[in-house]
Order: C-alpha cells, then sequence, then structure tokens
C-alpha cells in the first residue's frame, strides 16, 4: 500500500515540480484524552508539556471543547478557562485552538444567540485564536451567530465540519452542497471533514476529498480520523494523497485505539511516501515518554491499535463517547449490558434518521438505548432530549426519523416539552442583573453548572517541572503507601526490591 501512495505522491510531484507540505494538528489535550482517558487529565498535568508542543512543529494545537469544560466543571473541580489561560501563557507560537459546539452550551440544549456569543468572545479573550464550529446534522443556522462573533473578534474559522456519515443520503451531493451553502454563509480559513465514529473507507476518502477539495479551492482542507475500528491512520494517508492539508492527530500514548493516529506515525509516513512534514520526532518522543508516564502514575488506559471490527458500522459509535458511554455503565454497575446496549444504539441511531454519531448525538442515542433495556419495552421511557430531537429543537435532521418511532416518543415524552420549538429570548441582560460584579468568565461558569459547583472550583497548583517517572519509581511510590505487616518481593533483570511492612 505504501508502495503505491508512494508512486502517486511521486507523480504529483512530476506533473506540478513542487513536494507538497501536510501540516499536522495536534489534538492531544483536546480529543486524545476525551477519548483514552475519558477526559479526566488535569490542567496541571498538561502544563509541564506546554511549551514542547510550542516547539513541536504544530500547525496548530487544539486547546479545549465543551467536553473539557464539562469534565474540568464537573469531574476535576477545575476552571477551563484558567486552563486555556494557563495553556496560552506557555505556547506562544503556535495558535491555540477552541471548539464550539453548534448553539448548545454546558449541555445538550439549545441557548440564546447572546450567550454562545459571549462563550467564543470568552475563548478568544483567554487566549484562543482559531475557533472551529460544529453542528453535527449540518444545519449551519444553529452555528451562524457564533461564527459571527468569531470572525468580528478576528479568529481565524474552521467551518464547516462536515461529519462522515455512511447512511444513503450522506452522498457526494449532500457534501459539496453542505460545503457550498458554509462557503456562502462564513467564507471561513479552513474547512474541515471528519470522521467521529473511525467508519471513513479508503475507497471513500478517494471519491469525498477531491470532491469537497473542487468546491473549497486554494482553502484548506483539514481531515480528521480516529482509529476505533482500525484503518484511521491508513484512511489519513490516503486523504492527504487526496488533496487534504491539513491532519490532525494526537501523541502517543494518547492516540490509536478509541482515539486519532499517532503525529510519530504520521510524520514517518508521511516522510516516507514523499510529503513534507515539519513536526520535530525528537519532541514529540519527549512530550510522550511524559504521557506515558502520567498514564502509568494514574492508571490511565494508553492507546493501542484497534482490531477491525464490522460491527461498529453498526453503531458508528464515536471514539470519545464510548469511552465515556463504558465509563458511565462501570459507575452505574451496569457495565454487564454494555453488549445488550450497543447492539440497542445500532436500531435507535438508525430509528432516529441516522444523526451523525458527534456530539451531542452520542450521548442522547446511547441514554436512550439504555432505557430501552433497562425498562424491557422500547421508547417507553423517553428522555427529554429525545423528544426535543423529533420535535426539531436541533434543526431538520438530513433524514427524517421513524413515523411510528416518532410517535411513540412524542406520546410517552414529556408533556411539558412543546411540540414547536418556541423562541429563545437573549438571556445576558438578566444573567448580567443576577451576578453582578463577577467577570464575564464566571458569569458563564455559572450559568452553564450552576453556583455550587462554580464554587466548588480549586484554583490549579502550577508548576512546570517536566518530570518523567518510569514505571519503575511508580512501583516504589505505590508500595511505600501500602498498608503495615505486608510483604512484597520483587526480582527480575537483576533487580531486587523487598519491601516489609
Amino acid at each position: 500500500m505504501l508502495n503505491e501512495l508512494r508512486q502517486r505522491v511521486s507523480d504529483e510531484f512530476q506533473r506540478t515540480g513542487k513536494r507538497r507540505r501536510v501540516k499536522l494538528v495536534d489534538s492531544t489535550l483536546r480529543d486524545g484524552h476525551q477519548c483514552l482517558w475519558a477526559t479526566r487529565m488535569r490542567t496541571e498535568q498538561m502544563l509541564p508539556l506546554a511549551q514542547k508542543l510550542d516547539k513541536s512543529g504544530f500547525d496548530c494545537i487544539e486547546a479545549i471543547a465543551l467536553v473539557q469544560f464539562d469534565a474540568s466543571v464537573r469531574f476535576l473541580n477545575q476552571d477551563p478557562f484558567e486552563r486555556v489561560r494557563l495553556l496560552a501563557e506557555r505556547i506562544r507560537d503556535t495558535p491555540l485552538r477552541g471548539a464550539v459546539r453548534s448553539n448548545l452550551l454546558g449541555g445538550f440544549y439549545p441557548v440564546a444567540e447572546d450567550i454562545n456569543a459571549l462563550y467564543v468572545e470568552r475563548l478568544i479573550a483567554n487566549g484562543i485564536s482559531e475557533l472551529w464550529f460544529l453542528d453535527a446534522l449540518h444545519c449551519w443556522e444553529n452555528i451562524a451567530p457564533s461564527v459571527a462573533a468569531g470572525k468580528r473578534l478576528g479568529a481565524k474559522i474552521t467551518a464547516p465540519l462536515l461529519r462522515f456519515n455512511s447512511e444513503p443520503g450522506y452522498d457526494v451531493d449532500f457534501y459539496i452542497s453542505k460545503t457550498r451553502e458554509a462557503l456562502d454563509l462564513f467564507s471561513p480559513d479552513i474547512v474541515n471533514f471528519g470522521d467521529p465514529g473511525g467508519n471513513l473507507s479508503v475507497d471513500t476518502v478517494r471519491t469525498l476529498i477531491p470532491a469537497i477539495k473542487g468546491v473549497i479551492g486554494d482553502r484548506p482542507l483539514e481531515v480528521q480520523v480516529h482509529c476505533v475500528n482500525a484503518i484511521g491512520p491508513l484512511v489519513a494517508l490516503e486523504a492527504a494523497v487526496c488533496g487534504a492539508d491539513r491532519l490532525m492527530c494526537s501523541i502517543e500514548p494518547l492516540a490509536n485505539g478509541n482515539a486519532g493516529p499517532s503525529a510519530h506515525m504520521l510524520a514517518r509516513n508521511l516522510r516516507e511516501i514523499g510529503f513534507e512534514v515539519d513536526v520535530v520526532d525528537e519532541v514529540l518522543d519527549e512530550i510522550s515518554d511524559y504521557l506515558a508516564s502520567v498514564a502509568a502514575e494514574n492508571g490511565f488506559p494508553v492507546g493501542v491499535p484497534a482490531e477491525y471490527d464490522p460491527s461498529h458500522l453498526l453503531t458508528q459509535y464515536a471514539g470519545g463517547a464510548m469511552t465515556n458511554l463504558q465509563a458511565q455503565l462501570q459507575d452505574a454497575g451496569i457495565a454487564h449490558q454494555l453488549p445488550a446496549v450497543l447492539d440497542e444504539i445500532a436500531r435507535v441511531r438508525v430509528e432516529l434518521g441516522s444523526p451523525v454519531m458527534s456530539t451531542p448525538f452520542p450521548a442522547m442515542v446511547a441514554g436512550q438505548a439504555v432505557m430501552n433495556v433497562l425498562s424491557g419495552e422500547r421508547y417507553k421511557v423517553v428522555p427529554d432530549e429525545i423528544k426535543k430531537y423529533v420535535c426539531g429543537y436541533f434543526g431538520r435532521p438530513p433524514i427524517p426519523v421513524n413515523e411510528d418511532v416518532k410517535d411513540k416518543v412524542i406520546a410517552n415524552g414529556s408533556k411539558e416539552i412543546a411540540l414547536t420549538p418556541p423562541e429563545i429570548p437573549p438571556a445576558l441582560p438578566a444573567l448580567r442583573r443576577r451576578y453582578t460584579g463577577l467577570s464575564d468568565d464566571q458569569l458563564l461558569l455559572r450559568y452553564m453548572y450552576g453556583d455550587d459547583r462554580v464554587d466548588k472550583l480549586v484554583p490549579t497548583r502550577v508548576d512546570d517541572t517536566f518530570s518523567i517517572k518510569n514505571p519503575l519509581s511508580v512501583l516504589v511510590e505505590g508500595l511505600a503507601k501500602l498498608p503495615a505487616r505486608r510483604r512484597v518481593h520483587i526480582a527480575s533483570g537483576g533487580v531486587e526490591i523487598l519491601a516489609n511492612g
């Protein structure tokens, strides 16, 4: 396969007379630990590697999205705006990118335009210089006000984020049409085509990437893939050969598995087939060693190449969402129900019009699937988000919802939910009256998460020491914490440890 790719790149070089440079976008601090560590990396674990990331040669570094906001506040008791500020103080030469999730904020419901605009403003004020905008239903009117706010404040704009879906209706004509709509509406700096579920094939890339490039002209095309179903790295290489200008990736061990491709692997193979790549391998190695020590110290899993599983094409469940689903079922004591839930996810997804399994729809579909499994009767219990979805609160799905299912959802869902989405009035004036004297960062966080959670946030303990703990040191520290009257004897490779309580 590499020989074929190498020949095609060589043919391109012969035609154009110049060697093409493929730029890499780092997703370690955003998508990487979201997909593999359930978004549990703390700010103080990120800071020591920030300056090295800045010297790694990436074209852009993803810093935060709303999933990281949620995890920071709900699980880590940390201020996500503080995270962005601290990272921006250390990453000065490489653009930091933040993500805007449709017209949703701190939950799964659309919010007022003025709130979303303030969120965009505060991301930029705290150090974000690039923004990407996602609407998984490809309803660009949902993101238009936020895009306008970002452009007004001078951020580089990635819009649209086209999300891959293998269902009928999501064909080449669909993506060409949606790309043209976005170009007319937003005149973006960058266009992104992504595959959150890891289902994009090489053959599909060969059709879609040239078609999208033909529409966007000289604008950079960025491609995001995931390795959930084994073929992500190959798909990324194929995308580059077909014309992609930027590839998203993560640094090992926060790559592979449910996450995106390895920056090490992509750089090595892109160079091998004839592209120029700017990342500095030696710095990537240092960061990789540091992240491995963080994983060992905290018991976090490391990304390993996945096996190909055709059944995954049915669920199309995104990597980060899969990790969170597994964690949530474990916390609820029903981890044994995962196979049944996954089967039900495949059914529910199709019945709801096969939405792209990108935030917020993986969690919504999974929530309905869990209710179906636990209640024993499908759609007997309906989460509010599902009723709002079928009633059009999130926009119009490209594929209609199954009519029988829609009837069940409306009949069994909350009667307090109107069948027609109401207008959402401005929220900022009342919010400012309620929180007089607070900074806009604090105001937004309290709007999103409530006073009790925000009152529990703890300032980050700042320490930029780039220390790497090897597995032996982690083991010794763990032994030191054992209760008294324990005896441990370990011998290997000429090293012997004897601990007596």
